[in-house]
């Protein structure tokens, strides 16, 4: 389906929406040579030169070279007909002669009146002909092959005639056959049309066995519009309503499909073959199961006659206030308990839970056809303080790109909305009324560019992969369908972080879009794995994804990781490569080299924010991550001046003032490890203790990826400790004890080695106070630091209640095996809490909810474990330790750690009031108040969700009635 970017009308074959361009373009190619009037069609040329000036010979050519045979309009010829291209309608077409191909005319079906009365005549004296001589050898013995049937038809060859395989009446015969045996004048069908079926009857074999009073037309995909306009242009009056065509009987596209009431398999229902399901490869909900091709109306908002969405209360067990909370779906809200993280309630699993996809998709395609849905986001933007570096860091957006941009979403919108509303397993729809497709309205360009510039601010964290760090949208948009997608992932970026329903809506229908849309480019091109800029947008949506809050796209993006993570190492982008730096010389032609610098570092920069991703979500998901540091060779990205250069002149200049005049030096020496060194070769570095030759020249971003080898080393020693059991039993002791502790002696070294990274990082914190790359790197490190004294996995067990009986027994031994050292866990969480809260609440990173949850969870925990009343409690004594809010520096601090001095609180934000942590009522009002401060998002939304769950789910057993009841209030959400 493709659509006009001027009037929005849709197409099914590109060649129809070429002809319909010149209509608003007023151009009109198509000339005639006797009197020189121009057509803006090729066909009313054709009109006027038969009305004005017939050619006395029928076999004279018309203008452009094209032959006319007994009035009739010649068409793509057969072979261009058979391959579905474009025809000259030439003898020979271009085509054909380039191929070395024999053309084969072929005519339309209409024909004129004077041809129509030779034909009549003609076919009436072969019948008297075949009459006579029928009777006069009727007691014959010997068989003569019979002559053609006496119809009008079979006076043209059928080979020049379009056949509209599309349409349900029996195929007409195309040769006569000579055989003797043929006395019932039974017809052959020529095999050049036979190996060209109509993929109508191809694709959908149900159609040959099922009437449409059975049932009306299960393919929802309007394919066999295809052949039905593939007559010649003559057939087609002067500006077609293409919208009329697409209302077909057999092909309704109502909203309203996804009722349940037909059965999965039916006796009369062919199944599906394997080459329909390459049609839908790319939806991999539909692929799981059965009953994920089947939507009810509670994963639809257009279920109802209106497409109406109506908003229901559901109930919120904290103090939330309803002008924070940005109403949601409730089939969303049912999907979080199938989180693939913060499980810390009851799960649910894939499949038991509803499908989200189709409601993201409706619900922008019905925002897109209300006037004023993007009201809200203008007036966000008035409320945005701007400066100069965001509106540096986006080109203003052009009207035809803005156009050309709305043709293509409207293109990927409408193909993944196929897919979700029909799929494989069609014929199990059930249609009720017919609808057209609606045109997608996106927002106005100051949106779009305000979108770039929160996607080039949002994603400071990691490399920047936009050279000169600017973005144009212009210039991408004139590339191939990966650069649109890129375009379409900044903006669903830069929208995420908008907390408004409009900006959420837009960002989760363009991920879902784009998804589709990638995997499919992937899967018809092989080779756009090694392409960079489909591995950008592989990058970009596996971010989007897997922090977007909803159940099935983080599910997607966790399983789709090591797909992309294996393009790139087949790729060979893990390799190590020459020196980065470069070699001048008076034969040195300065522009090329910058291009091939900039090719080789956007590379390098790609790999490494790879590896980036790959660590936090391994971090969250509490699971290994899944590149190994030794086969990270590639070189480290290079500074961030020489990336930022604007063009050969600057990046010449930036060489020489970062590494001196690099002329006439020997390259030999420039390719030294610590000049251009790699992640492995970093990492070797700390390993020897030889960072600090480094230390001047380590960015937060070099530091940042040293943390990838120091967790994976310490996820596996905790897991090896995981194994043994808490207290060793006479039988265990020798071998078993060895281990354990060697393992222990293990775990003590990479503790020691994160402290090492800590003083590197501290020093450059005190340097530059305000990085927020640095801010970021000190909330991984603590997050890490507490795996290393808790075991996160078992302390959501225990918040499931699973294997737990409910007595303070049990509790008191589940709290020895969750938290190892009490005090250095509180320390980090509240080290957690500080650093997220001094971040600007629009430059948080997109996980900073899921850190919340960690923090709040660790301290929870203790809280609950400490309502037993043997539970082992220190003598806290001194004064208060407010945890979140003194540094680590801090003289309180060291003294609770080292000294067990002082008892720890959390302060507030908004009143400064402190909070218990013996009580778990108190820690989780104090982590949602804190999540309410930040940017709402869908994940941080969620998560406030199940921590109010949590605390309903404990405190209705009365275990923790001895803490502060939480309170409750209701949230607005959508149905």
């Amino acid at each position: 389906m493709v659509f006009c970017a001027y009037c929005g009308k849709s197409f099914t074959r590109k060649e129809h929406l070429e002809r319909h361009i010149p209509s608003h373009t007023n151009v009109k190619p198509h000339r005639c040579s006797a009197c020189q009037l121009s057509f803006a069609r090729r066909d009313l040329l054709q009109r006027h030169h038969s009305t004005y000036h017939e050619a006395r010979d029928p076999m004279e050519p018309l203008p452009g070279g094209v032959p006319t045979v007994a009035g009739r309009t010649p068409i793509a010829c057969l072979n261009c007909a058979q391959a579905k291209t474009g025809c000259d309608k030439r003898v020979p077409c271009a085509r054909c002669a380039d191929k070395n191909l024999e053309c084969q005319a072929r005519f339309a079906r209409r024909s004129s009146k004077a041809a129509m009365r030779a034909a009549q005549a003609t076919a009436a004296m072969s019948n008297n002909h075949n009459h006579s001589h029928s009777h006069s050898h009727s007691h014959s013995h010997v068989s003569l092959p019979p002559q053609p049937s006496p119809t009008p038809a079979a006076t043209v060859n059928p080979a020049f005639m379009d056949i509209d395989q599309g349409t349900p009446k029996p195929d007409p015969p195309i040769k006569t056959s000579m055989s003797p045996d043929s006395n019932n004048n039974a017809m052959t069908i020529d095999p050049r049309i036979q190996q060209h079926e109509s993929p109508a009857k191809k694709n959908s074999p149900a159609n040959s066995q099922m009437s449409s009073d059975d049932f009306p037309s299960p393919h929802p995909r309007v394919e066999g519009l295809d052949e039905f306009l593939q007559l010649g242009p003559d057939f087609i009056p002067q500006e077609p309503n293409y919208q009329d065509m697409l209302v077909w009987p057999e092909y309704p596209l109502d909203l309203d499909m996804y009722t349940s009431n037909m059965p999965l398999a039916q006796a009369d229902v062919a199944m599906p073959t394997f080459t329909e399901l390459s049609d839908i490869s790319s939806n991999s909900e539909h692929m799981s199961s059965s009953r994920g091709s089947i939507h009810t109306r509670s994963t639809s908002i257009m279920s109802t006659g209106e497409f109406e969405s109506a908003i229901k209360s559901v109930d919120m067990s904290l103090n939330t206030p309803t002008d924070t909370m940005i109403p949601e779906f409730e089939v969303v809200i049912a999907a979080e308990a199938a989180w693939p993280l913060a499980r810390c309630n009851p799960p649910i699993y894939s499949g038991t839970c509803p499908r989200t996809a189709i409601v993201h998709l409706e619900c922008l395609e019905q925002k897109s056809r209300h006037e004023g849905t993007w009201n809200a986001l203008e007036q966000h933007l008035e409320q945005v303080d701007w400066d100069a570096a965001d509106l540096a860091s986006v080109i203003p957006m052009t009207s035809r790109t803005r156009d050309k941009m709305l043709a293509i979403t409207q293109t990927f919108l409408h193909k993944a909305l196929e897919i979700h509303r029909g799929g494989v397993n069609s014929q199990t729809k059930n249609f009720s009324s017919p609808r057209l497709l609606s045109f997608l309205v996106l927002p106005p360009s100051k949106i779009l560019e305000y979108f770039l510039r929160s996607y080039v601010r949002n994603l400071s964290f990691f490399y920047s992969l936009v050279s000169a760090g600017c973005v144009d949208p212009n210039d991408m948009l004139q590339n191939n369908q990966a650069a649109a997608l890129l375009v379409l992932l900044m903006i669903a970026q830069g929208a995420s972080a908008v907390p408004t329903a409009e900006a959420r809506a837009l960002s989760a229908g363009l991920i879902e879009t784009c998804r589709i849309s990638l995997f499919d480019i992937i899967e018809k091109d092989i080779e756009m794995c090694a392409d960079p800029t489909a591995l950008r947008c592989a990058l970009l949506f596996t971010l989007l994804g897997a922090w977007s809050g909803d159940k099935w796209l983080m599910d997607i993006a966790m399983g789709q990781r090591g797909m992309y993570l294996s393009m790139l190492k087949h790729a060979g982008m893990f390799e190590s490569q020459p020196s980065m730096i470069p070699s001048f010389s008076s034969s040195t032609n300065a522009e090329l080299q910058w291009r091939s610098w900039l090719h080789r570092e956007s590379q390098n920069r790609l790999v490494y924010n790879f590896v980036m991703v790959d660590q936090e979500l391994s971090l969250f998901h509490d699971t290994a991550p899944m590149l190994s540091t030794s086969e990270l060779c590639a070189p480290l990205p290079g500074p961030e001046l020489l990336w930022m250069s604007a063009n050969a002149d600057q990046w010449v200049a930036a060489v020489n003032s970062i590494y001196g005049c690099t002329a006439n030096v020997n390259p030999q020496l420039l390719t030294t490890p610590s000049l251009t060194p790699s992640l492995y070769d970093l990492f070797q570095d700390l390993l020897n203790d030889n960072l600090s030759r480094r230390q001047a020249s380590l960015t937060p971003h070099q530091l940042r990826l040293l943390l990838h080898p120091l967790q994976s080393c310490l996820y596996h020693i905790t897991q090896m400790l995981s194994c043994f059991p808490d207290v060793m039993s006479t039988r265990r002791l020798g071998n078993g004890t060895a281990i354990k502790n060697s393992f222990e002696s293990r775990l003590n070294e990479i503790q020691g080695l994160l402290q090492k990274w800590y003083e590197l990082t501290i020093n450059y914190y005190k340097s530059n106070p305000n990085c927020a790359i640095s801010k970021t790197n000190l909330v991984i490190y603590h997050l890490i630091s507490l795996n290393a004294v808790t075991n996160f996995p078992e302390i959501e067990r225990l918040a499931r209640r699973e294997d737990f009986d409910g007595s303070y027994w049990e509790l008191s031994l589940r709290h020895k095996r969750c938290i190892y050292q009490r005090e250095e866990a509180i320390f980090h969480c509240g080290q957690v809490y500080r650093l997220l809260r001094s971040m600007p609440r629009d430059r948080r990173p997109n996980w900073w909810g899921a850190g919340v949850y960690r923090a709040t969870l660790i301290l929870w925990t203790d809280s609950v474990s400490r309502l037993d009343p043997n539970f082992q409690k220190r003598d806290e004594s001194g004064p208060p330790v407010a945890i979140d809010q003194v540094t680590p520096e801090d003289p309180a601090v060291i003294a609770y750690l080292w000294n067990g001095e002082g008892v720890p609180i959390l302060t507030h934000q908004r009143d400064g009031t402190s909070a218990s942590l013996d009580k778990p009522g108190e820690v989780l009002e104090y982590a949602v108040k804190t999540l309410e401060d930040g940017v709402s998002s869908r994940l941080s939304d969620g998560v406030r969700r199940k921590l109010v769950t949590l605390g309903t789910n404990w405190q209705a057993d009365g275990l923790t009635s001895a803490a502060a009841s939480v309170p409750a209030t209701t949230a607005t959400s959508l149905c």
